[in-house]
């Protein structure tokens, strides 16, 4: 009899407690981030890329777009067969890739983050072996920083003397529940 009790316990419970899960989730802190990267030698000729993204409290967001580029990565060919060479190719992720974490501080918002911003530069590379691997041009920032929740703030400026290029990354941090 105390066992059977004991089932019927836990048969509640066990529907209930995605209900609870549900409705925890709902009162979760959701936050809109957006990244804006404006790219350019002048002001008034700059890109400007932004992204934006809704990002739970405390919780890791993860934002990905670009292209799989392949590189080879080694090449055999069988001993005394005459037969073709068999390559292996690596393939490289290449894009933007925004990760963050956002937590309230009061009016503020720290933004713990992590961005990455590569490209295929097509600088004439020599060919080894007859194949011509891809040189990656790549920008990568790691930051951990606060900011007024609501105002655009400049977390990142680059002005990178060997290619004359200038990144700036600005980023702005919205309550949106």
């Amino acid at each position: 009899m105390q066992i059977r009790n004991v089932l019927l316990a836990a048969a509640a419970l066990a529907v209930l407690l995605p209900l609870h899960a549900q409705n925890s989730k709902e009162t979760e802190p959701l936050y809109k981030v957006e990244i804006n990267f404006r790219d350019g030698n002048e002001s008034g000729s700059m890109t400007d890329r932004r992204y934006t993204m809704l990002v739970a409290e405390s919780r890791r967001a993860v934002f990905k777009v670009g292209s799989k580029s392949p590189a080879v990565s080694g090449s055999t060919q069988p001993p005394a067969t005459g037969s073709a060479v068999s390559t292996q190719f690596t393939y490289l992720d290449v894009g933007v890739s925004i990760e963050c974490v956002v937590q309230a501080v009061g009016a503020r918002a720290a933004l713990h983050g992590s961005l990455d911003l590569s490209n295929i530069a097509n600088d004439g590379a020599p060919a080894i072996a007859g194949v011509r691997n891809p040189t990656i041009k790549q920008t990568k920032l790691d930051l951990d920083t606060v900011v007024e929740m609501g105002k655009p703030t400049v977390v990142a400026s680059i002005d990178d003397p060997l290619t004359a290029r200038k990144l700036q990354v600005e980023a702005t941090i919205t309550k949106a529940n």
